[in-house]
């Protein structure tokens, strides 16, 4: 396995070593042939290789990483898609401002070309994630969630950042489940997925937190819904070439962009070209939202293995690491500040010194 992380490491890390070269990953002089990376093929001309059970074939290795902001910025009001060549344009200065401006040390992510750039995203026409509603962004609240929204936010306030024991379940901080798997939100590193596919029954796996979803093709119902998980009950079906996968059943401690578990999530994963997989996911819940609301995120093709998830302290990145305290020697860049950075041992020792918390084995 070390020796397959290394060579993904070096093949995608290639991509790094042009932009920090001064290369432009997505060059407009080549336009004609980059566009057609920004986009699918066109509606009915192309048709996905075929599984033995005559099925579109969806395996493989693939990424949802992107640069795309979830909800349309304000200054892009009204502007549901970039022309192909807007689209370039902007995921190119994307790639420059991650290289040259991001202070953000997290674990390895360029280190084992785990970035969007290194992991194969493409640009994207769409201004959001976000599609529907028409302005790109999450629909409001009902009155009701929105008081329980703000009783929950005021709670976890209190609480503070951290688990206070092992009882305090709060999935993602304790690496229960992670919260970007279902349904798919954009991560800033590690969104690679494995799909294995057969005629009853479709996995894919996320690398982050190795999340697996066992989805059943063959009719079978939905759980009881008192059995409720993480990732949800999900079952699927084929509607001619899109497999259309809904997830129902999600644990109350899901909490959702202000849902508790109470969401139906509707996916449809639709073969649009060798290298690409449309994606899009609905979200209905009509406790929380005045409205249903979809992403659409598209899978592009990577190169795998997936690396193992573990989260370990210092596992930092190295290159950002030095790149930032170059340009801290040279007077470019400020230190960078723990607590905004949200820094896990900054946050601990604040409270520590407010007196709102004891740090376990300190001479206190």
């Amino acid at each position: 396995m070390a020796i397959d992380m290394k060579r993904r490491s070096r093949a995608r890390g290639t991509w790094l070593a042009a932009v920090v070269a001064g290369a432009v990953l997505v060059g407009l002089p080549a336009s004609d042939a980059d566009a057609q990376q920004a986009k699918p093929a066109a509606a009915g001309t192309y048709r996905a290789p075929r599984t033995p059970d005559g099925r579109p074939d969806l395996q493989g290795y693939w990424t949802n990483l992107t640069y795309t902001p979830f909800e349309r910025p304000k200054e892009l009001a009204g502007k549901a898609l970039y022309t192909e060549q807007e689209a370039i344009e902007v995921f190119n200065k994307a790639v420059r401002d991650t290289i040259t401006t991001d202070q953000l040390v997290h674990y390895v992510q360029t280190d084992f070309a785990a970035t969007p750039v290194q992991s194969g995203a493409k640009p994207n026409r769409h201004t959001s994630v976000v599609i529907e509603p028409a302005d790109g962004r999450i629909p409001a609240f009902t009155p009701e969630a929105q008081k329980r929204v703000e009783a929950m936010r005021a709670a976890e306030k209190a609480k503070g950042p951290l688990p206070l024991t092992w009882r305090d379940d709060r999935g993602t901080l304790w690496c229960v489940f992670h919260d970007r798997a279902v349904p798919a939100i954009p991560a800033p590193y590690g969104s690679i997925y494995h799909i294995v596919q057969s005629r009853d029954f479709i996995v894919m796996t996320y690398e982050w937190n190795s999340e697996r979803r066992v989805i059943p093709l063959d009719g079978r119902p939905h759980s009881p819904a008192s059995i409720r998980t993480y990732a949800g009950d999900a079952r699927g079906r084929w509607e001619g070439d899109t497999l259309v996968v809904e997830t129902t059943n999600f644990s109350p401690k899901r909490e959702f962009f202000g849902s508790e578990g109470t969401f139906t999530l509707v996916e449809r994963f639709t073969r649009v070209s060798e290298d690409a997989i449309e994606h899009t996911s609905t979200i209905t819940d009509p406790i929380t939202w005045v409205s249903p609301w979809t992403m659409a995120l598209p899978l592009n093709r990577t190169q795998g293995p997936m690396l193992e998830y573990a989260c370990n302290e210092n596992n930092l990145d190295a290159f950002t690491v030095l790149k930032n305290a170059r340009a801290q020697e040279r007077g470019e860049l400020e230190a960078p500040d723990a607590m905004k950075r949200g820094d896990a041992k900054a946050v601990i020792k604040e409270a520590s010194d407010k007196g709102a918390a004891t740090v376990i084995g300190s001479p206190d």
